[in-house]
């Protein structure tokens, strides 16, 4: 599975050889890794758009497109990413396929297809299942390290687990105060 540490280099990989270009076309092979919230058909709504930005929340990584359209990427356990020439081989586990331009294609393939991509409007981004369900991110400093001891204070159990947990996430108050 994708670590954070992970997911920023395949972010800077991304953005070094994504960004600017137009998707020319677009193959979905694997429908079940898809869910589409923007359109029905995102095949046409997403060919001539232009990748504008590519960055990553927790164990999400985010393409943003021209005209307010994001492509949100959960690897989940099996997902991977692959930047390739359209000739090299497609392999059997490939779920998409995002041709940009003439001489570059951005798969993404999944052994078991566990993880999912949600194509989405910018303001749609709520919607994408477990993305404001994370807890603190471990590559940022948006939370203090008392108050983390002070979270942290409230449990009793094995680190990942209480990590994990929406109350901790949250900073439940009432939670703590008890």
């Amino acid at each position: 599975m994708p670590e954070a540490p992970d997911l920023e280099v395949i972010k800077e990989v991304l953005t070094r050889q994504v960004l600017g270009h137009r998707v020319a076309e677009v193959r979905v092979l694997k429908p079940i890794a898809l869910r589409s919230l923007a359109t029905q058909d995102l095949s046409s709504h997403l060919t001539g758009r232009t990748v504008t930005t590519v960055y990553r929340k927790g164990k999400f990584l985010f393409l943003n497109f021209s005209g307010d359209a994001v492509l949100a990427i959960n690897p989940m356990l099996t997902g991977t990413l692959q930047l390739c020439d359209p000739g090299d081989r497609l392999y059997k586990r490939t779920c998409l396929v995002l041709t940009l331009g003439d001489d570059l294609e951005l798969r993404y393939l999944d052994d078991r297809q566990m993880g999912k991509l949600y194509y989405v409007a910018a303001n749609q981004l709520d919607l994408v299942p477990g993305l404001n369900d994370q807890g603190p991110d471990a590559l940022t400093s948006d939370i203090l390290f008392q108050e983390f001891k002070e979270r942290l204070r409230a449990y009793c159990s094995e680190i990942k687990g209480i990590l994990t947990r929406g109350s901790f996430i949250a900073g439940d108050r009432k939670r703590l105060q008890r």
